[in-house]
This record gives C-alpha cells, structure tokens and sequence, in this order.
C-alpha cells in the first residue's frame, strides 16, 4: 500500500485511497519483454487494442516540450463508447524499462484510477503481460449513476483490459 499511497500523493489509510474497484488480467506472448515494454509505453497506440480508448496525444511540459513517458508526464486520452466522446488526463507514475509502466487517470490530482502494467519474462523466451486496474476515485459522472453505474464500469472495465492485452499481444507478435 505504500506505493499506491506515494502514487497518490496522499497519506496511506486516507478515504481518497480506498479501492472501489480492482481488477488484473494477464496474457502470454511470444515475444521478448522489451518488444512487450514498447508496444506498452507508445500510449499514442492504445486505440489500436481499447475498446474504449480512441488514441490521445502528449501533453506540453512547462518548457512547451510534449511528454515522452517519463514519470510526471501527462498524457490526454481520447475515448468514445459509442455514443458519448471524452478526455482523460493520465499521469505517469511508473516507468521501469521492461518490467513496469503505470499511470494514474486524473493525474494524482484527481487520483481517479491506477493502470499498472507488469512483464515477467517466461522461460520459452516470451513475455506474461499483466494488466491491472484500481479504480480509487467515483468521479462525478459515475457517482450520479450510483451503483448500477458503478456495476457498468466495472463489466467495460473487464472486458476492456481483456481486449487490451490480446491487442498488445497480436501487436508484439507481429513485431517479432
């Protein structure tokens, strides 16, 4: 829990931490963890595997210069679910190369949900590829939902890290 409060920026046991939500889901593939890590990072990319996410673009620093995915980038997320189009803020909070990329919907100011992508390499010469999801934050649009909301995004959210991982799958593979 020490990490996930430092990620949020808040005290651990604070109410801001508590998990609503909490999901992972992993997939093999036969590729070697530092293809994995690529097709990871190119958050420009993840429209080609969400079903939900459309693509996004990086945020200017202060010096005007956009983000790369170092730790403290900002990266703007695209969205649609087919009837609605939206916008989110994401930070990065975790880069290590080959092993773990992470970042915080909302930015840790919004603390809204922690995606964290874990690669263990495996002993065929592949790559496990996990993905996990905390949703910390209700924000407002699902809040007035109430719980039947809540039960939606959840369902999306499953489904969505599931069709993530096989697109990064198919996308690592064919890259060798």
């Amino acid at each position: 829990m020490r990490d996930r409060a430092r990620w949020a920026g808040r005290d651990e046991g604070d109410a801001m931490t508590d998990l609503h939500h909490v999901h992972a889901d992993s997939i093999e593939i036969a590729a070697s963890p530092s293809t994995v890590f690529g097709i990871v990072t190119a958050m420009e990319r993840y429209g080609e595997w969400s079903t939900e996410n459309t693509g996004g673009y990086w945020r200017k620093n202060a010096d005007g210069v956009p983000g790369t995915g170092k730790v403290g980038d900002m990266f703007v997320g695209t969205n649609s679910d087919g009837t609605k189009e939206w916008k989110a803020p994401v930070e990065i909070v975790e880069v290590e190369q080959d092993r773990a990329f992470a970042f915080v919907t909302g930015g840790l100011d919004w603390n809204i949900a922690l995606w964290r992508y874990t690669l263990e390499p495996t002993d065929n010469g592949g790559t496990r590829l996990t993905e996990s999801y905390e949703l910390r934050t209700i924000p407002p649009t699902i809040a007035e939902g109430g719980p039947t909301a809540l039960d939606e995004r959840k369902a999306i959210t499953v489904s969505s890290i599931r069709a993530t991982l096989e697109g990064m799958k198919a996308a690592a593979e064919a890259a060798g």
